[in-house]
């Protein structure tokens, strides 16, 4: 995505990045840990490069400490993190520590890149808040539909008859989400239709859909989606790079 705004030493790291020798990939195999140590080992060249760019003068960007209560990236909670890191002894602090390390440099190398991708990708970060219920029988979703329609239903009264459970937990809402994160198909219809309009019945995955549009959102690049993006960037940066040092492995190992 950005790869030809970045220079050829950080687009093509992945390819110069050093090996871990056959021993050590064999041992990482075995225990399911070869992504984690190559994301890191990626991660720390990318700190190491920009180091030795900002002895050439270049000034740091300060980057918010992550909280050691919330997630950390590529873990589901910090108790997975903290289980990680007991399992390869190493300490959890000093790896927060990289990882604020890691979001300077992030800030430094994609942040000046976030205001033109925000303004081509704006859509793609607009939320939307959803009344949704899911109907098995096709005639009924029909018949239900026109009801709505009249203004003889609602949303909350068709969920608590006839909604599926995942429905009649949130009673029929979704979101607020991103609209790029729903259903292609539902992504498409919800951006055909406005605030407040009743969207036609529609089967996605052999259920019923009938739906309304509580609000939508436009995306606005405050601090908080600036570090999303910034993230996002970086982690199609990481995607990139895992694929060249993975092709370079199977080529040593086919040696």
């Amino acid at each position: 995505m950005n790869a030809e705004l970045l220079p050829s030493h950080l687009s093509q790291l992945g390819q110069h990045c050093p090996l871990p020798s056959r021993e050590l990939l064999v041992a990482l195999t075995e225990t399911q840990l070869l992504d984690r140590y190559l994301q890191r080992h990626l991660y720390n060249a990318l700190v190491a490069s920009q180091a030795a760019a900002l002895e050439d003068g270049a000034e740091p960007t300060p980057a918010e400490t992550p909280s050691p209560a919330g997630p950390v990236e590529g873990f589901g909670s910090w108790a997975e993190f903290a289980s990680w890191c007991d399992l390869l002894e190493v300490d959890s602090r000093r790896l927060i520590q990289f990882g604020e390390e890691l979001d300077s440099v992030s800030e430094t190398i994609w942040g000046e890149m976030v205001p033109s991708h925000f303004l081509k990708h704006r859509s793609d970060y607009d939320q939307v808040v959803l009344e949704v219920v899911r109907i098995s029988d096709p005639d009924l979703a029909t018949e239900l539909f026109f009801q709505l329609d009249e203004g003889e239903r609602s949303f909350p009264e068709l969920v608590s008859h006839y909604g599926q459970p995942q429905d009649r937990q949130t009673n029929g809402r979704i979101g607020p989400i991103l609209v790029r994160q729903l259903n292609p198909l539902l992504e498409r219809v919800v951006r055909r239709y406005s605030p407040g309009e009743l969207i036609p019945p529609l089967d996605v995955n052999g259920r019923v859909h009938l739906m309304r549009i509580e609000s939508l959102e436009p995306a606005r690049l405050e601090p908080q989606l600036h570090r999303q993006i910034v993230q996002q960037l970086r982690h199609d940066w990481l995607e990139a790079q895992l694929r060249l040092l993975r092709q370079r492995l199977q080529e040593a190992l086919a040696e």
